[in-house]
């Protein structure tokens, strides 16, 4: 058999693998269209349920697709503070707003998968900005009110898995963690929910994984924090995270390697450069305090950087002793 090789995209449901052909929403004459787009920009939360009155009639359901996409793209993805509010504006539409908030959820699906496909993805912090608003919103109008995130749609935990093979936990992690934190308020979805508990597994094998960036790891403790369980308590799914595809570490932006790599490499010391008892007796002062000051400044062991048999590239100049010793 062929070796399995990782790619990102398939099996990860219809708003990752369908192609990105956004069709044209049929938008509201324009005099309407800057009527709606001024109620939107003016909403409040002591004014939702009078501007949602005022939607109720302006806004035919034909619309819905075009507002669903604006919400979505132009508020929903950049103002996460707001999404409370945006949600209470919803839920006073009433029977009417049924129809939006299903156009707001294809909207979101829809431009979730096309970040996730995005070549930028892992270098622009800006479109993970926006991926990780989308999925606080997506954890609010699903999980948090007790609805599935169907896995047709959007397969978390193979997203999980194909994002640890192919480098893009740095996107994927946060993404999925925001998503998460939504079923702290389910009734349904909150630990010890086996679909919650079998990605959380997931997640804490790929938190144990060697080399792992700390802002990755640090997503996982605050989902666990929020979600009221301790990371110990969550059951590994080692097995699952064996049978995928090792990253390559190297130049991989969900890694830190660097600590390692240079622990690594091979210790030479010059034989032009000499080294005086004195010195090595100077070093050992000197990296003791240095040793001492390295968690706080780095924040983590594995950004350390670490020179092997550094006395033995050090020559101390022997007449600091008598200046010393004259002070």
């Amino acid at each position: 058999a062929k070796p399995r090789v990782a790619e990102f995209g398939p099996r990860l449901g219809r708003a990752v693998s369908v192609s990105d052909e956004e069709s044209e929403h049929e938008a509201p004459p324009e005099n309407l269209l800057d009527r709606i787009q001024f109620l939107i920009n003016n909403l409040a939360p002591s004014n939702v349920e009078s501007k949602s009155q005022e939607l109720k009639e302006l806004l035919e359901p034909k619309y819905f697709n075009w507002l669903a996409h604006f919400l979505v793209v132009k508020r929903i993805s950049t103002q996460a503070n707001y999404h409370s509010m945006y949600l209470s504006f919803l839920d006073q539409l009433g029977e009417y707003g049924k129809g939006l908030l299903k156009a707001i959820l294809e909207s979101a699906y829809r431009n979730i998968g096309k970040l996730l496909r995005s070549p930028k993805i892992t270098t622009s912090s800006s479109e993970r900005s926006y991926l990780k608003n989308l999925g606080i919103w997506l954890g609010q109008i699903t999980l948090a009110r007790n609805r599935p995130i169907l896995q047709i749609m959007l397969d978390c935990k193979e997203l999980l898995l194909q994002g640890y093979e192919t480098g893009k936990l740095i996107a994927v992690a946060p993404f999925l963690a925001k998503t998460l934190e939504g079923a702290k308020n389910s009734f349904v979805f909150r630990p010890p929910n086996p679909w919650l508990m079998g990605l959380l597994g997931v997640f804490r094998s790929v938190y144990n994984v060697e080399g792992l960036k700390m802002n990755i790891k640090f997503e996982v403790e605050v989902l666990c924090k929020n979600l009221g369980i301790r990371l110990e308590d969550i059951p590994l799914k080692d097995r699952e995270l064996a049978k995928r595809v090792a990253p390559v570490k190297e130049r991989n932006p969900d890694f830190n390697i660097k600590a390692s790599v240079v622990k690594a490499a091979p210790a030479a010391p010059s034989p032009t450069v000499l080294a005086t008892p004195d010195a090595k007796a100077s070093l050992s002062v000197s990296t003791q305090s240095d040793g001492a000051r390295t968690p706080t400044s780095t924040g983590s062991d594995e950004e350390a950087t670490v020179i092997p048999n550094l006395a033995a590239y050090v020559t101390v100049n022997q007449s600091l002793t008598q200046l010393l010793q004259q002070s």
